[in-house]
């Protein structure tokens, strides 16, 4: 089965996302989306295996260092794996989140600005430690300081110079639509890459993923999952919701 991980998107010092819940809970959900690593417990309590986070603040505002507080609570909030998407100025940084228990740093520039320093820095942690972010908008890999972008498919064979052997890969046309990743794409992707491959984004309830579960033997293992969470598009999330409202007050 694919790895299903549920996406944090912090923001300012909140998550950006709140989930949506029974009649007279939304005070609850928004106090968790307010302290997100309560929102770290909540998944883990509703079975989580694994967590991402996306840095908002560092991806997009050029402020790599002022989410550092929260995201250490993040990962000490929980015993599971957790992997951060941020715009890592520097090898340092990626070290930094490694030592601190962070289990994997997706990274996209600095594999263009210190190649030899990436290296170093699987051959320290391990490769699935490791992972490049391909997010791609008009058939270009996105980076936060490169207007024209990169070829898709000279990208991956950089990260597999480097000695990576898995891609977050994600798209802009399908990121938040609840329409679903484009499959043909993804398949033409994980056949050229021989690579592993987490998808971002994109998944709108059941149907969906099992449609993505069909190219599992191609490389594609797990997908980050946000909206379709927070919004219970999937029918086990009925149950847990249920349970919250009736423990509530004493989970919040």
């Amino acid at each position: 089965m694919l790895l299903i991980i549920p996406s944090i998107d912090i923001h300012h010092g909140s998550c950006r996302r709140c989930i949506e819940g029974a009649p007279g809970m939304e005070s609850l959900y928004a106090e968790y989306s307010h302290h997100p690593e309560r929102l770290v417990q909540l998944w883990r309590r509703e079975n989580a295996k694994s967590l991402h986070i996306t840095d908002f603040d560092a991806m997009f505002e050029h402020n790599p260092d002022v989410n550092n507080g929260l995201i250490s609570s993040m990962i000490k909030a929980t015993d599971i794996p957790i992997q951060l998407l941020s715009s890592f100025p520097d090898i340092e940084h990626c070290s930094f989140w490694l030592e601190q228990g962070l289990y994997r740093v997706i990274i996209n520039e600095v594999m263009l600005t210190d190649p030899a320093g990436v290296k170093a820095l699987i051959k320290q942690y391990t490769p699935s430690r490791v992972v490049a972010a391909i997010r791609v908008s008009s058939d270009r890999v996105t980076l936060p300081d490169m207007e024209c972008g990169l070829d898709v498919k000279e990208t991956i064979n950089l990260a597999q110079s480097l000695g990576m052997n898995r891609i977050m890969y994600a798209d802009t046309s399908w990121e938040g639509t609840l329409h679903g990743p484009d499959l043909a794409i993804l398949k033409n992707i994980a056949q050229y890459s021989s690579m592993r491959i987490t998808v971002g984004g994109g998944i709108g309830g059941p149907e969906q993923l099992w449609a993505l579960q069909e190219l599992r033997s191609f490389g594609i293992d797990s997908v980050v999952i946000g909206r379709a969470l927070y919004e219970n598009k999937f029918p086990c999330q009925e149950m847990w919701r249920s349970i919250e409202a009736q423990l509530e007050p004493d989970i919040s």
